[in-house]
């Protein structure tokens, strides 16, 4: 008699990941999903966000205000758990310059490379280098 082989349980849902444009949020009031397409105007303010003179604490209201849409942010701001909202959107800005770096032609390395950025290479050669 030949067995059956089931598939394996899945694990549980990471708390953040990306599917296609949208950041996934697991939190106890249930998934969120973020849209992270955002109109050049909302981007030029985004990337600016570095050079405006607020505390890091204002940041992610900020965020809330200027960057995402009005829909996602209503639905953040009736979330209970206000320190998971703000962990969200400090995702949610991670995710966004992650995908602006790509976009923008910035890209990462699909696998690691043996050399190293952090200092030169050791020398393989027999010969003596100047």
């Amino acid at each position: 008699m030949a067995t059956v082989k089931t598939a394996p349980t899945p694990g549980p849902k990471p708390d953040y990941f990306v599917v296609e444009d949208h950041l996934k949020c697991q939190t106890g009031e249930g998934e969120k999903s973020i849209d992270m397409r955002i109109p050049l105007d909302r981007i030029e303010l985004f990337m600016d966000m570095g050079e405006l003179d607020l505390a890091s604490q204002k940041l992610p209201r900020y965020t809330l205000d200027n960057i995402l849409w009005p829909e996602d942010r209503d639905e953040l701001v009736k979330m209970r758990d206000g320190a998971k909202v703000i962990e969200i959107i400090t995702e949610f800005t991670k995710a966004l310059g992650k995908r602006m770096g790509a976009d923008m032609g910035e890209s990462e390395p699909s696998i690691a490379s043996s050399e190293s950025i952090e200092r030169p290479s050791d020398t393989t050669s027999d010969t003596d280098s100047e």
